[in-house]
């Protein structure tokens, strides 16, 4: 119970327990951990662990990344472990990430968890997720299409300020892309902040297959329903 108590309330230096007969525990800070990176970039992240206790000698803690990681091992450095010196109850370590084998759409993870030993309890793992970013100057935008009976009647371009497709269902456009499909189908990409028109077409004319368009966490499209034939809006980023 005390050690649950522990994983719940330590969340910084000034949370000790200053009692060298208070329990062995120790925790990962409490603030988010989250890797995004452009192609190639290179970061370092602090993090920090804290114990419910003090003693009157440096303590070592083991490291190890977990079996539940499937992010690629070159995209990170990790310590195999981190000293708390004696007299405190706070250590901090640095993990460098690069952006190897990341993807624009989907998330990978990273995650570490303490050895106990030595009489030492340990809380949760620490979870990092880890995910590609678009370069400066661009914005990675995310449309879901989710489809009706008639898959093969969609198609659907997104067109620049002077005309030219950045983004389709096919180039040149056409029907029958999408057939047999079901459920839901993402694509995502960096764009070139700007101004654009998102273009959905229906082959029957009675629409149908549902388009949300999705940049920095704001819907900038949500059509679904009948809309007929054609639907045009624009956007910007």
């Amino acid at each position: 119970m005390v050690a649950a108590l522990a994983l719940a309330t330590l969340n910084s230096c000034k949370d000790t327990i200053d009692d060298f007969d208070a329990p062995a525990f120790a925790t990962f800070g409490a603030d988010a951990v989250v890797v995004s990176l452009p192609d190639g970039a290179q970061e370092t992240k602090e993090i920090t662990i804290f114990t419910a206790n003090k003693t009157g000698s440096d303590r070592v803690i083991d490291i190890v990344v977990t079996e539940d990681t499937d992010a690629d091992a070159a995209s990170y450095s990790v310590p195999s472990s981190v000293t708390i010196p004696a007299n405190s109850n706070e250590a901090k370590f640095n993990i460098d990430f690069t952006s190897v084998n990341l993807d624009l759409t989907t998330e990978k993870k990273l995650v570490l968890r303490m050895v106990q030993k030595d009489g030492l309890s340990v809380g949760a793992d620490l979870v990092i997720p880890m995910s590609q970013s678009c370069p400066d100057g661009e914005t990675k935008a995310k449309l879901t299409l989710t489809f009706d009976d008639w898959p093969e009647e969609a198609a659907w371009r997104i067109l620049d300020s002077t005309g030219a497709v950045v983004m389709a269902s096919s180039d040149p456009l056409a029907y029958n892309v999408y057939t047999d499909l079901t459920g839901t189908l993402d694509f995502v990409n960096c764009l070139p902040n700007g101004t654009y028109t998102f273009q959905a077409f229906d082959g029957y004319g009675d629409g149908g297959t549902g388009y949300v368009l999705e940049a920095n966490g704001v819907t900038l499209i949500n059509l679904s329903g009948n809309y007929g034939g054609s639907y045009s809006a624009s956007f910007t980023l």
